[in-house]
């Protein structure tokens, strides 16, 4: 791993994450073990974004397995390696895979036996799911593997770890990233004997249930839809007067469950919500706007922010904007799976930006004194920041307009149907 290059991209990318996301949650990063082999077990919804957002976190570098197709060019191949992530070969594709990833457990181990981590994707695909899909057994073969290999008697630890994304392709969206209390490996394998098959499918199923406990795992694909749309409009109906975050996932998480569980009144539940789901996709508006403009009447403080924003933004607006159109551009062009849009859309936001700055910094110093120009351009930085916000109190404004424009027949038909929207979900949800 290049150290320096590894460090650089990820100031990069902390830089980019604080902007992009709108609330990054993290909790319990304190269990985590630094000083010790670790395998870091993490959910994949978000290609490689899910393996960045963990990185940010931890204090320790962090290795991570990939897909060995992205290994097929040379020059990717060394990028990927430099900044420290090493090709995984599925058995499927080709016999000969199996000897090239001998090759890579052998690195992993010699990794592990320096008290590094390695992040891992123990669901063995990508995709844009809010459950948890069946676990492969490739976790539980690397960790035997490396106590196997390690020079001297040590524990292994894997810490698993959930990312719960609110709505990962859309700006000013949320995350959590909850870590669980670590698994010590040596419990489970004894490293003077092979690979017992009953011992693996133990791990792996207890690696499951700690992924499941940090994690909203909503079992079925159609409903995913209502989950999100509950957790997302009507979180306050789930935590009551309690602002704590780890009351907060803790109250999603028994929704998620309850909705695991009680497939009859969730059906009851879908057609209670869903005339206001209709309602909301109709008029283009969304809940939080509802519930400020025409619920509580509030809209003076958002008029007044945005002109206070404007003249700052002003600045970002004429220079700072092609890297983020360019960026989305790339992801709408490259992205063939809904899972890669945000990673290849934040990804080349944050290196198009960067390059951009050097660029800028390169030709106010031709003019101005250096200082001066590395002025600027941190100026401009924060300009950019601000036309962001300036970008949402213009959506806010711009759904002021829609709701000012509504009839009063349709007004109070929206009203009625939140109503009873929000007396299902307290329904619902109660003991």
């Amino acid at each position: 791993m290049n150290i320096l290059l590894n460090y650089i991209l990820k100031f990069l990318y902390f830089i980019t994450a604080r902007i992009y996301y709108s609330k990054i949650t993290v909790l319990n990063l304190e269990k985590v073990p630094t000083k010790a082999p670790l395998l870091i077990a993490i959910n994949h919804s978000n290609a490689f974004w899910d393996g960045v957002m963990i990185a940010l976190q931890t204090k320790q570098p962090v290795w991570f397995l990939a897909r060995g197709d992205v290994f097929e060019k040379p020059l990717a191949a060394k990028i990927l390696n430099a900044i420290g992530i090493a090709p995984i070969y599925r058995m499927q594709d080709s016999i000969e895979n199996t000897e090239k990833n001998k090759e890579v457990f052998n690195r992993c181990y010699q990794i592990l036996d320096q008290n590094q981590s390695i992040a891992i994707f123990p669901e063995g695909n990508c995709e844009r799911e809010s459950k948890l899909r069946p676990l492969k057994k490739g976790t539980a073969r690397i960790a035997h593997g490396a106590l196997q290999s390690f020079k001297t008697n040590k524990a292994l630890y894997i810490t698993c770890v959930g990312l719960n994304y609110d709505d990962p392709d859309n700006f000013n969206s949320e995350v959590l990233i909850n870590f669980n209390t670590p698994i010590e490996v040596n419990k489970y394998f004894d490293a003077s004997t092979p690979l017992d098959s009953k011992d693996a499918l133990k791990l792996t199923n207890d690696i499951e249930s700690s992924m499941n406990e940090v994690m909203y795992n909503v079992h079925q694909n159609e409903n995913h839809q209502l989950f999100h749309f509950i957790k997302r409009n009507f979180l306050s109906v789930l935590t009551g007067n309690k602002k704590s975050e780890k009351h907060e996932f803790e109250q999603v998480k028994k929704l998620a469950d309850k909705i695991n569980t009680n497939q009859t009144q969730v059906e009851a539940l879908k057609n209670l919500t869903m005339p206001y789901q209709l309602l909301l996709n109709h008029h283009q508006l969304r809940e939080k706007y509802i519930t400020k403009y025409l619920v509580n009447g509030k809209f003076i403080i958002d008029y007044i922010l945005f002109l206070f924003l404007l003249i700052p933004a002003i600045p970002a607006l004429l220079l700072n904007s092609w890297p983020y159109f360019i960026a989305l551009k790339i992801a709408k062009k490259t992205a063939k799976k809904v899972e890669f849009f945000s990673s290849v859309n934040i990804g080349a936001a944050g290196i198009l930006y960067f390059l951009w700055y050097i660029v800028l910094l390169i030709l106010f110093a031709a003019f101005l004194p250096f200082i001066k120009a590395v002025m600027l351009v941190i100026v401009l930085h924060f300009s950019g920041i601000i036309a962001l916000h300036l970008a949402s109190q213009f959506r806010a404004i711009k759904s002021h307009f829609k709701i000012s424009r509504l009839s009063k027949i349709e007004k109070e038909n929206i009203l009625n149907n939140r109503m009873i929207c929000v007396e299902a979900i307290q329904k619902f949800v109660q003991p």
